[in-house]
């Protein structure tokens, strides 16, 4: 029965596409007139922005877990040391950031490529390459106006962590041994989620149905971001939600099991803003570009790099500003 609900209700957190098809006419040869007005509309389609005015300053956004808050300041302390009026405006939920970034309230932000495309406009992810997710997501947003930037290939996917005991003891590496191993304990395994996880079509409902297994309802705790780790930690969980580059992972010798049916897109941080804003600050993308260009441009060392960024302030407890400004220094972008 439990799992006949979660079916349900993730078939209908679903966008239902409808495609329409007609009869080929016989090709003909357009008239030279027809080309040239076809030409035009076109690149009057290509320049097309938002409709929102930019005022200053540039207004940066960030989500609610350390990553964000990282590259948040990366962005603001790099564009203010060339010279942009920045504003630095943190800690926003997924669904806030983007509603923020449609409606003006913030102008630029980094967000992840699998996140716009499955959870801000509701398509499947049907096995497509970074390279491909990426593409995907710059065409679907730049027609309404959202310039997606080159991104920094990390792909912070999301990944379920158990201790190196657990998958030792129970024999459990990918995530098909822990839906067997959850079916074997009848769903009542201690789960530690993030709200926004346990509420996402991507997230541990359509985990679920996807690998064929069902947790009991008061086996999953919800907590706020970086307390799922506590959890694990304490022995509060079996298993816990994680992102690719949550630097606990290391700290912990944690085990990522392994997605073996490919559940997850990729999800790779790129900066993306308004064309408005865009266009009234020129210098602007090539000093953005720069800062993804310090990073490697490999998924590994991507992946890699970033982790220690972010261990940076889990770990060491530096500030993300301070965290981001020892970095900026490092990579000779600022003095």
């Amino acid at each position: 029965m439990l799992k006949k609900i979660l079916v349900g209700i993730f078939v209908m957190s679903l966008t239902v596409f409808i495609f329409a098809g007609g009869q080929k006419k016989a090709a003909e040869e357009p008239a030279p007139a027809a080309v040239e007005t076809k030409e035009k509309a076109a690149e009057e389609e290509e320049v097309k922005g938002t409709g929102i005015p930019y005022k200053p300053p540039i207004n940066i956004g960030t989500k609610n877990f350390t990553e964000q808050f990282i590259v948040g300041n990366l962005m603001a302390i790099l564009l203010e040391d060339r010279g942009f009026d920045v504003e630095l405006k943190t800690g926003m939920a997924s669904t806030v950031m983007r509603e923020a970034m449609e409606n003006g309230s913030i102008d630029l932000c980094m967000d992840y490529t699998g996140t716009q495309w499955l959870s801000y406009t509701g398509h499947e992810f049907k096995g497509e390459s970074p390279e491909e997710m990426y593409r995907k997501t710059s065409e679907s947003d730049g027609a309404q106006g959202l310039i997606w930037l080159d991104p920094i290939w990390c792909n912070n996917t999301y990944a379920i962590a158990v201790t190196k005991e657990f998958s030792q003891e129970n024999n459990v590496n990918t995530l098909s041994d822990f839906a067997g191993y959850v079916k074997e304990k009848e769903g009542e395994v201690p789960f530690a989620s993030g709200f926004e996880f346990y509420a996402r079509p991507d997230g541990i409902l359509g985990l679920q149905v996807y690998y064929d297994f069902a947790f009991k309802p008061d086996s999953i705790t919800t907590v706020l971001p970086g307390l799922t780790f506590e959890y694990l930690v304490k022995g509060r969980s079996t298993a816990t939600m994680v992102f690719g580059t949550d630097p606990a992972v290391v700290k912990y010798n944690w085990v990522v099991l392994q997605d073996d049916k490919n559940f997850w897109p990729p999800y790779d941080l790129g900066p993306y803003l308004r064309k408005e804003v865009l266009d009234a600050n020129p210098g602007l993308e090539d000093v953005l570009k720069e800062l993804v260009d310090a990073f490697p441009n490999d998924a590994v060392g991507a992946r890699k790099d970033m982790t220690a960024l972010n261990a940076r302030v889990d770990i060491d407890m530096m500030e993300p500003e301070e965290a981001a400004m020892e970095w900026l220094k490092e990579k000779g972008l600022i003095k």
